[in-house]
């Protein structure tokens, strides 16, 4: 029979371990881009993808989804830098390559956004790949399928 003491001590060591796992998660719970990036994402994604993979990133015919579930299972264990790359090297689909490397890493932080991934202090093209999965849950935001905002003049 454990005695008091004892149940006291492992109750609050699992408590210390328990709250070193929330850290853990809170530490890489932003992605690897900035507001900045996912609104720049926005007006690219509106310009250069949505006709195929559409508005809500819900995709069409061969034009995959891209945020959500089916997303998430596809993409979940690659790294954010396998996405940017898979995008810079193949879309958009009759332009492959077309776009420059801000608008490139601007897109892929949009589409990790409307996957549930929060922005964080480092620019996408400066920051670390990170396991996709770690950042994004496949829940779109509210602000997914909107129109950007028009440029201030």
């Amino acid at each position: 029979m454990i005695g008091l003491g004892k149940k006291l001590g492992l109750g609050a060591g699992l408590a210390v371990f328990w709250g070193a796992c929330v850290v853990a998660q809170t530490e890489v719970a932003t992605g690897p881009f900035t507001e900045a990036q996912i609104e720049d994402g926005r007006k690219v994604y509106a310009a250069r993808c949505a006709a195929c993979h559409l508005p809500s990133l819900v995709g069409q015919g061969e034009a995959l989804p891209l945020a959500g579930s089916q997303f998430m299972a596809g993409w979940s264990n690659r790294t954010t830098q396998d996405l940017y790359t898979l995008i810079h090297a193949s879309m958009p689909k009759d332009a492959a390559g077309s776009l420059d490397d801000r608008d490139y890493a601007n897109v892929t932080a949009f589409i990790l956004h409307a996957n549930g991934a929060k922005a964080g202090p480092t620019a996408f093209l400066a920051a670390p790949p990170l396991r996709i999965g770690l950042i994004a849950n496949g829940i779109s935001p509210g602000d997914i399928g909107t129109a950007p905002a028009a440029p201030q003049r």
